[in-house]
């Protein structure tokens, strides 16, 4: 189905077509291929905005996810046949991920795909509300970068690259 990816910032400079070709390669290793699902690129205010009107939160922050089904078991897809082939929408704070590579001494190239990972996985049920859902999450987190890394030969990351993340 379509993958709608959009930039809808100009603050920060990125590899446009790369990250197009890694989120097919995620949505082929996750197999949503069949699935409607948008990757929108914003700055900061954008960003912020979001956070504060959906979550409460004033602050910018490097992704949010908005599954299009609330209550799917993580993991666990929907009919791809059913009227509802839609998983949802995930939105970068660019911004905030390049703050992110620099205080890291990281790569845009590196931290885009990881980010995706993370808000693909809200999309299909994971959460990190409490202990048992983050070590869930970020297990199934690793298994796709391990699988994303032997499919691509890149080497996203070979171990964490933060400790337990904040809520999104």
């Amino acid at each position: 189905m379509t993958l709608l990816l959009r930039n809808l910032q100009k603050s920060v400079d990125f590899n446009f077509k790369k990250m197009r070709t890694d989120i097919m390669t995620l949505r082929r290793i996750l197999r949503i291929e069949r699935y409607d699902v948008a990757v929108i690129c914003m700055d900061d205010n954008q960003v912020k905005e979001l956070n504060r009107l959906y979550r409460g939160h004033d602050t910018s922050t490097d992704v949010l996810s908005f599954p299009a089904h609330e209550n799917l078991a993580p993991g666990r897809l929907p009919d791809p046949w059913s009227d509802m082939a839609d998983l949802g929408d995930v939105f970068l704070g660019m911004s905030y991920i390049q703050r992110k590579c620099e205080e890291q001494k990281g790569d845009m190239d590196v931290l885009i795909p990881v980010t995706v990972i993370h808000g693909f996985c809200h999309l299909i049920g994971y959460k990190h509300e409490t202990d048992a859902q983050w070590k869930q999450m970020y297990k199934r987190e690793l298994q796709i970068i391990k699988e994303f890394n032997k499919v691509t030969g890149e080497e996203l990351v070979k171990g964490p690259l933060t400790s337990k993340p904040p809520d999104h």
